[in-house]
């Protein structure tokens, strides 16, 4: 055998060498010690010291792995116990052929804690079993000296692969955060902006599952909004609801921060909770988890997402803020019913289905009569009040499908889906007749209040017009026919405009609204 500094040197040189992780690491080099010793088998055991019991966590024999179960409890004042302290080489007592126990020491990956983002490198301590099936060949003192020697090395080693291990995951966890933060960028100029940073976090991360609360501060609830999963399929949360008070849910406890801890002891590193907060504002609450796969959440990605929790925290409370946005430029905040951008885009839609799957399609266009008249009369606020009145009225008689929406200052278009001319009669009457029972008080104004009535032009889709330019073209033209004529009534343009073109009656001038 070779000089004990020479063989050290030659073990040291070959460690040297690039490994892909620390297990390629440890199978190399116990592979080098079992040729140096002439071992038949080597163990290597986790030690977990808060429980005093080491682990077998691997069996080398044969140039490869076995896999086996072996746990050994170490008292406090045991001869192995020193041993775990670094105090030399301990000598098998259980075995029936010649064993020995040498500490492997090295500075574990880094750990952050979950709140504070802070990373530590834990010191890890693992054992080696060295074993000889022949009894008689037992250790001697040089080779206990060489195998401390060897076990040193490796330690160094594995030390070395962890911090160079570290380096790659914070190389790589600055390169997702920083693609992230383009993410949370880009879903500012997105229609579906909370969805774009849900799929963005689950992306770059590879969870199972990614799960967004928001806080809804007005009535005091945790309010589901998405979940994401492995394959970026996008769900709906919107069914969720849990009362924001402690102790009504585990996720109220954890916005709330009465929960003590973030990670769930029941699934321990398969579940992150990560609440949400903007300037001490809570938001809401993200949960990230590996369920499915059951594969831990590394101390990285923990470490990564919670000290990125301020910027997701304010790209979901900007996104929230953006769709606010949004929805006050769609609807009329006087009506409640959406303008005429959206009209026009759900229009758009509605007859491409009705085209494409030969569906019939209903227009009401409707214009409040005389309402000049009633503003300049009793003041705007009244006017505000008809409108309304109207739009309530127009609500209660609609279906779901059916689309109203405030056209421009009085008119107001609905979209009726699936209907016919029959359907839109109907409808068309059931509003005149409500509205016509409106009264707005009004303070030295008609007994009873003011009374209000409304005219309608309804055309159908494809009995008037092929195309839903043409469709809103006849709606208007109907509207116009009842104005000119017998305002606070409805007509349909196919037994009006329509009959009187075939007939050449003239259409009579407009005597305004």
């Amino acid at each position: 055998m070779n000089q004990p500094t020479e063989l050290l040197y030659k073990f040291h040189t070959e460690l040297n060498k690039p490994f892909s992780d620390k297990e390629s690491l440890l199978a190399y080099s116990l592979d080098l010690m079992a040729k140096y010793l002439k071992l038949d088998q080597i163990c290597f055991f986790n030690w977990n010291q808060q429980e005093s019991v080491m682990s077998l966590r691997l069996v080398w024999r044969d140039h490869v792995f076995l896999e086996s179960e072996e746990e050994i409890y170490v008292s406090a004042h045991s001869a192995l116990h020193t041993v775990l302290d670094g105090k030399g080489v301990h000598v098998s007592e259980y075995l029936d052929y010649p064993a020995i126990y040498l500490p492997v020491k090295w500075f574990g990956e880094a750990r952050a804690d979950v709140e504070s983002g802070e990373e530590n490198f834990f010191g890890m301590t693992g054992v080696l079993r060295l074993e000889r099936f022949k009894k008689s060949w037992a250790f001697s003192t040089r080779e206990k000296e060489i195998a401390k020697g060897l076990a040193e090395e490796l330690s160094s080693s594995m030390t070395h692969a962890e911090l160079v291990a570290s380096s790659r995951q914070q190389l790589s966890r600055a390169r997702t955060l920083t693609e992230l933060t383009g993410v949370f960028a880009s879903s500012l100029r997105s229609d579906d902006g909370m969805k774009t940073i849900m799929q963005g976090i689950q992306k770059y991360f590879g969870f199972d599952r990614v799960r967004l609360y928001m806080v809804n501060q007005k009535e005091q609830k945790l309010k589901g909004e998405l979940s994401v999963d492995l394959s970026g399929n996008v769900r709906s949360l919107s069914h969720e609801e849990i009362p924001l008070r402690a102790g009504a849910h585990r996720f109220a406890d954890i916005v709330l921060g009465n929960s003590g801890n973030t990670v769930s002891d029941k699934y321990r590193d398969t579940v992150l909770y990560l609440p949400l907060t903007v300037q001490t504002k809570r938001v809401g609450l993200l949960i990230v988890d590996n369920l499915l796969s059951q594969q831990s959440i590394s101390q990285s990605d923990m470490m990564s997402l919670s000290s990125f929790a301020g910027q997701i925290a304010l790209a979901v409370d900007n996104a929230m803020l953006f769709d606010r946005v949004q929805e006050l430029s769609l609807y009329d905040e006087l009506t409640k019913l959406p303008m005429r951008r959206y009209f026009n885009d759900r229009f758009s839609e509605e007859m491409y289905r009705a085209e494409r799957f030969s569906q019939p399609m209903a227009l009401i266009w409707m214009d409040v009569d005389y309402f000049k008249d009633v503003n300049d009369t009793y003041g705007h606020a009244v006017g505000d009040a008809a409108l309304k009145e109207i739009s309530r009225v127009i609500f209660a008689n609609l279906r779901k499908i059916d689309f109203p929406c405030r056209y421009g200052g009085d008119e107001i278009i609905i979209m009726l889906p699936q209907s016919t001319a029959f359907e839109a009669r109907a409808i068309a009457n059931r509003l005149s007749q409500e509205i016509k029972d409106i009264r707005i008080p009004v303070s030295g104004g008609p007994e009873g209040g003011v009374r209000l009535s409304v005219s309608q032009g309804v055309a159908t889709y494809p009995a008037d017009a092929s195309s839903g330019e043409e469709l809103l073209h006849c709606a208007d033209e109907a509207l116009y026919w009842v104005k000119t004529r017998t305002k606070g009534t409805f007509a349909l343009y196919g037994e009006t405009v329509a009959a009187e073109k075939k007939t050449g009656v003239a259409r009579p001038d407009n005597k305004g609204k």
